[in-house]
């Protein structure tokens, strides 16, 4: 049901506007922070390793707007072991319970690195997948998303990086309101004219964000589409079922219909993030369908966000 209270909240900009920074390891999170921001304050990596451990927020301000980046420890692939996956969820759902006495989260931001090229997997879910229904299906529905491209210095990398991979975002149905593509990256000198434009793009992003937040209100067609995806996978999961709560039960079938995990770790996983105590408020607002509609290939923003 529509909260009329949590939406007040979310609107009153005498608080920070909460932007989630998330993406796989060594995507360019926190050398994205650190670009949003204008120094360096969050700690990078010169290769692809674990660097973020826990959810940080750095804050910067706008035209009279103080916005709260939330830098997030990077994911792994779905098929790894619970073990290491299992830390970066959990750390999110201390985030996701954090932020509930802080008008909860206002935007998702999709870090995906530039450095290689979306691929079509032959089963899916991708891990590119796995991890966009992770935050938009379980973690943060009803969210508005968008995307940006990490590691791509020069504006003809950029331009060619986005002609080669937009259409795949499509065939993945990864639906966003909005991208840019940046360069970011820890060895950027910070008087590079490249980095000051891409600086310039990405708050321009989150500026129009902040002005055009939408809320879903829908719940009851979003928990009908909901049952109909995981009903598969609930059967097998039915032996649980007395140690778990309805929001609970639900979540694990997301994980394994929408996220491809295990059915197991999966069952496993829930548990952990019980601990937390975040799973009450999961898979219970309508997203909105947001449009892909872009017409540049550095930046583009969706009017209806």
């Amino acid at each position: 049901m529509f909260n009329q209270t949590v939406f007040c909240k979310r609107m009153n900009r005498r608080r920070p506007y909460n932007v989630i920074i998330f993406g796989e390891i060594g995507a360019g999170k926190s050398s994205l922070a650190n670009l949003i921001v204008g120094r360096p304050v969050a700690k990078v990596s010169p290769d692809v390793t674990v660097c973020t451990t826990e959810s940080k927020g750095y804050s910067f301000t706008q035209d009279s707007i103080e916005y709260k980046l939330w830098d997030t420890p990077g994911l792994q692939e779905p098929q790894a072991d619970l073990d290491d996956q299992a830390p970066a969820i959990t750390e999110l759902c201390h985030l996701l319970r954090r932020l509930e006495g802080q008008g909860g989260a206002d935007l998702l931001v999709y870090c995906i690195s530039g450095l290689k090229d979306i691929t079509i997997p032959s089963a899916p879910p991708s891990t590119l997948q796995s991890h966009y229904r992770l935050f938009r299906d379980i973690l943060f529905p009803g969210i508005p998303l968008v995307l940006v491209v990490t590691y791509l210095r020069l504006q003809e990398q950029r331009e060619k990086w986005w002609a080669h991979n937009e259409r795949k975002l499509t065939q993945l149905a990864i639906s966003f309101a909005g991208h840019v593509c940046v360069t970011a990256h820890a060895a950027t000198d910070p008087a590079d004219s490249e980095l000051e434009e891409s600086r310039k793009d990405v708050r321009a992003l989150l500026k129009h964000c902040s002005q055009k937040s939408h809320w879903g209100t829908n719940v009851l067609r979003h928990r009908f589409r909901m049952t109909k995806e995981v009903v598969k996978s609930l059967p097998s999961l039915a032996w649980s079922k007395r140690d778990m709560t309805l929001p609970e039960y639900a979540t694990a079938g997301m994980l394994v219909t929408r996220c491809g995990q295990d059915k197991e770790d999966a069952v496993e996983l829930v548990k952990r993030m019980r601990v937390v105590g975040s799973l009450s408020g999961a898979i219970s607002v309508e997203p909105l369908t947001t449009h892909t509609g872009v017409t540049s290939s550095q930046a583009t923003i969706s009017q209806e966000i």
